[in-house]
């Protein structure tokens, strides 16, 4: 499949000085530099193999893909992982980070540092790439419009669960301006001094965007997420995004006697904004009650721990 793309038709914006925060370089003297793509993975027994096999499904021709398991999961991620290693001869890499878990970011560096490739792709294990992603997503890099790229939307892989489907159906990433303050390529030479902030939490990926303002075209790629889908995963993932909010926990916590202001809100602008689902109507006002009190556990440790 030819690499060239007409880069007007695949981005349908121009570059001009409203669009500053773009960083632009060098054009690659390579046509297929090798690119890393690194997947962060903890407890994603049901999703890494499907996560692999669209890396490994990739129609860009040279890859290298390292999985690291961001702490010690509870399942088999890693081993599932290492059969990857085995089944395609060292393509697929996989390591493991003992201890607890400390976010994606923190497995994107330790990737990064394990990796060669001059263009590196990252990855959430419960992500799946369409098979163009990288083909596609990689021309404006190599033609030195931008450092970096996203993608417009996600979409839910699996939305007839109520669980999955609440917590998007379709998600953007592009701000007013059509940027993201994310990115999925990036430059190497670009990436190299500026690694995931661990501190930053549930925002570890925006570390650019905090620190140096860059922000990211976000073309038309398809991508899909398989959401948490019960109720356990949407509480840990909703405890995750507490410890990393930085408003104060008292607030949170003297909010308390406002939780169903804040549920039935929340609840009415999701029906009205994002997504008119009938079911929801009676199932949004639980799902947004069991993400408060996983806010308020956290706000509660904040204060006493």
């Amino acid at each position: 499949m030819a690499l060239k793309y007409n880069l007007q038709l695949l981005f349908k914006q121009d570059y001009s000085k409203d669009y500053m925060p773009i960083i632009k370089s060098r054009p690659f003297k390579e046509k297929r530099p090798l690119v890393s793509s690194i997947i962060a993975a903890y407890n994603e027994e049901e999703n890494i193999a499907a996560c692999i096999e669209a890396q490994l499904s990739q129609t860009y021709p040279n890859m290298e893909i390292i999985v690291v398991e961001n702490g010690e999961s509870k399942d088999k991620t890693y081993e599932i992982a290492k059969s990857y290693e085995i089944k395609t001869k060292g393509k697929v890499r996989a390591y493991t980070i003992p201890g607890k878990q400390k976010g994606p970011g923190n497995a994107w560096t330790y990737g990064f540092k394990k990796s060669k490739g001059k263009v590196v792709c990252i990855v959430g294990a419960d992500l799946i790439y369409d098979k163009d992603y990288i083909s596609k997503g990689i021309v404006p890099i190599l033609e030195g419009e931008t450092v970096g790229i996203n993608h417009k939307e996600e979409i839910c892989k699996n939305p007839k669960n109520l669980w999955a489907r609440a917590f998007f159906y379709r998600r953007s990433f592009v701000q007013p301006n059509s940027l993201s303050k994310v990115f999925t390529l990036i430059r190497r030479d670009y990436l190299k001094d500026k690694l995931w902030d661990p501190s930053l939490g549930y925002a570890d990926d925006q570390t650019i965007n905090r620190k140096f303002g860059t922000e990211f075209p976000a073309p038309n790629l398809n991508i899909y997420q398989n959401n948490p889908s019960s109720l356990r995963e949407i509480w840990e993932h909703a405890g995750w995004v507490g410890r990393s909010m930085k408003i104060n926990p008292l607030i949170v916590v003297l909010s308390l006697p406002l939780f169903p202001i804040y549920s039935l809100y929340k609840s009415a602008k999701h029906l009205i904004k994002e997504d008119f689902y009938i079911p929801f109507i009676i199932f949004l006002p639980i799902y947004y009650s069991v993400r408060y009190f996983a806010y308020f556990k956290e706000a509660l440790k904040k204060l006493f721990i």
